[in-house]
């Protein structure tokens, strides 16, 4: 068997070397790891001493992981997750290799207390074969880069059969998705449990009622009739029925939501106790994060204390509703890879003002070749910007076409593959009081962090 130890510092040693090379080193590392040492992730499950959360589903991943780590570090536990967003087997094992190795070259017996893991659906059963969780929290399940994953059926399938390798995984179920609620009546061994959360209410402030999400779900898990919603919140997400008599659960944690345009307050019930906390995000489907990450929280016994002091600390990570400032003028950065949640976000930039819009689309593998979920994103509710379009990545053309079909003005749209000279153009072309809202693409947010970085020094 491979020694562990030294398993871990060659990890480091690799993950270093790329970092002078200036790459982001989340994967290959974990890549050679996997190669020369099969069982580690097996063998690493064994240095958590406490509850270990693992974190799938299309869309929200990676706020909810992030938001739980928070929360569990602020309530002083050692915590190792992959918050960079590799959510496949060899970025895990890259995230957890250089999370211990900072934990054991200080102290070789030292453990650690949680795993927050989120993982690509579709890696759920590799990940399952070789590391064992207490939680798994599933957050939802929208069409995604439909040549990896094909429809909702595949995608829930290949999450059925990760969970058959875990008999004793305590499932976190989003109520408000239909395609969640009967995840469990169709696996073939066991019977496990199962915690639901979901939202009761929502109450608008300065953010738009309407949502225009394409709805993934329309007919009963069941009998296959169409579903009815007392209260549809988007997408196929709200409170639903069926004339059959196969409903909605009721949520054992649910939350009443007051929408803001730049944060949110979430009224949360579990046993019986009220406890009321304030999101510095925007968007609703944050909402379901932040509810879905203060679940695992409250089950788990934190205190209420630990919880908002990790929402009041909580940084979003890359591209996910990300504000920074780029030559000293402000950017905001949002990662949009399928039709829900790109409409999800364009809804909260309706009516922007005094602002740009870089938009950069990839078709990489891991952006997903076929980008028809454009057309089915809701970019009409960009028409009457007026401010410039500044389209780019490999697929820049394609975008423009979509735009032109929103109905956008074509005069304002500013085409040009190479994302670093549309990036450098947005910027000067970006005036005091302005903001700069960039949507991209997997692959194309990895290029532009890159370039953030060198911008900022």
């Amino acid at each position: 068997m491979p020694n562990f130890n030294k398993a871990l510092k060659n990890t480091q040693q690799i993950h270093s070397l790329l970092k002078k090379l200036n790459f982001e080193g989340t994967s290959f590392p974990g890549k050679i790891l996997r190669k020369n040492y099969k069982e580690f992730l097996s063998d690493a499950q064994d240095y958590a001493i406490s509850d270990k959360f693992a974190i799938t589903g299309t869309n929200g991943k990676t706020t909810t992981a992030g938001i739980l780590a928070q929360i569990l570090k602020e309530a002083e536990h050692s915590v190792i997750h992959n918050e960079l967003g590799a959510n496949m087997p060899n970025g895990i094992a890259t995230a957890i290799a250089l999370g211990l190795y900072k934990v054991l070259k200080e102290d070789p017996v030292q453990r650690i207390d949680n795993y927050v893991i989120e993982c690509d659906e579709a890696y759920l059963s590799t990940l399952f074969t070789e590391m064992k969780f207490d939680y798994l929290v599933i957050t939802n399940l929208f069409r995604d880069q439909l040549d990896r994953y094909g429809e909702l059926n595949i995608t829930k399938q290949k999450i059925q059969n990760g969970i058959e390798l875990n008999d004793n995984t305590t499932l976190i179920l989003n109520a408000d998705d239909p395609t969640l609620c009967d995840i469990d009546a169709k696996l073939q061994s066991g019977q496990r449990k199962k915690i639901y959360y979901g939202i009761e209410s929502i109450q608008f402030s300065g953010y738009d009622k309407m949502s225009k999400s394409p709805t993934e779900t329309v007919y009963c898990p069941k009998c296959t009739l169409p579903l009815k919603y007392d209260k549809m919140f988007y997408s196929q997400l709200g409170k639903w029925y069926c004339k059959c008599g196969y409903r909605r659960p009721q949520p054992d944690i649910k939350a009443d939501v007051k929408m803001f345009s730049n944060h949110f307050f979430l009224n949360i019930t579990y046993k019986e106790l009220s406890y009321n906390f304030k999101v510095n995000l925007t968007g609703l489907y944050n909402a379901y994060n932040a509810l879905a990450a203060i679940a695992c929280a409250l089950i788990n016994g934190v205190e209420r204390r630990f919880i908002d002091k990790a929402l009041e600390n909580y940084k979003p990570a890359f591209g996910r509703n990300e504000n920074i400032m780029l030559n000293n003028k402000p950017a905001t950065v949002y990662l949009i890879k399928n039709p829900v949640g790109a409409s999800e976000v364009l809804r909260g930039l309706k009516n922007l003002e005094n602002a740009h819009i870089l938009i950069s689309i990839n078709d990489n593998y891991a952006d997903g070749r076929d980008v028809s979920w454009l057309w089915d994103s809701d970019f009409e509710s960009l028409k009457d910007f007026k401010g410039n379009f500044f389209l780019t990545g490999s697929r820049s053309d394609d975008m423009a076409l979509r735009l032109k079909y929103a109905g956008c003005d074509t005069s304002l749209m500013l085409i040009d593959a190479n994302i670093k000279r549309s990036l450098d153009e947005a910027l000067e072309k970006q005036r005091p009081g302005e903001n700069l809202v960039i949507l991209a693409t997997y692959t194309s947010l990895l290029k532009l962090t890159k370039l953030f970085k060198k911008i900022r020094g």
